[in-house]
């Protein structure tokens, strides 16, 4: 197999996987929930519904394969908090506000471990993939700066995300805002997350 071939079906496998029925489930459904209510003028309404409906698919994948994501927990925590605010205020935005409340809190996070000895990244990949990998590896002057560089890029991608929705927010529609700010969030984390997948592979080999 030739490399154009290789790389197009590498292309084709992360399109695949975000592109599926979880995207659907996860970002289509509540877009189209949120959208029917706002039309007709129940915002609080289609924000309860829609929040309990991606809070629902957090516990639910949960029960299923009894393994709890992390960033999808934290999400749905910050979506709780939101909906409860949301419904006690009468006011939407507070829903609305918590995604942006969530990426700029992240982006602390990450950008924050880069002044430890061992950025998120390379703590989180440790404990979970290379839990038995060879010391040689690790001593790869490369090695740390892989993990540095993909803790810069998650904390730059939740800048970004803040700042995309912050401006959206008011610039745009309620049901625009939601739209693009749910579409985004669902394809942005799982591209990123096939980058960090591919990325050591390539620069241990450059």
């Amino acid at each position: 197999m030739d490399k154009s071939s290789e790389n197009s079906n590498k292309q084709y496998s992360v399109l695949k996987n975000i592109f599926n029925r979880e995207f659907v489930i996860s970002a289509i459904i509540p877009i189209i929930i949120f959208s029917v209510f706002d039309k007709n003028g129940m915002t609080i309404n289609g924000i309860i519904l829609s929040g309990v409906w991606c809070i629902g698919v957090v516990v639910v994948n949960f029960i299923k394969e009894r393994k709890l994501n992390a960033l999808a927990a934290m999400s749905a925590v910050f979506s709780g908090i939101g909906l409860i605010g949301a419904v006690i205020s009468n006011n939407p935005e507070f829903y609305l506000v918590s995604p942006i409340i969530q990426d700029i809190l992240f982006a602390i996070i990450f950008l924050g471990s880069l002044f430890l000895e061992r950025s998120l990244v390379q703590i989180i990949v440790e404990q979970s993939y290379l839990k038995n990998s060879q010391e040689e590896l690790k001593k790869k002057p490369k090695y740390k700066s892989t993990w540095r560089i993909l803790t810069l890029s998650w904390g730059i991608l939740n800048i970004s995300q803040a700042v995309l929705r912050t401006i959206l927010l008011y610039s745009v529609s309620v049901s625009s805002y939601y739209a693009i700010s749910t579409i985004y969030g669902n394809i942005s984390g799982p591209l990123l997350l096939a980058f960090s997948i591919m990325f050591p592979k390539w620069y241990w080999k450059k």
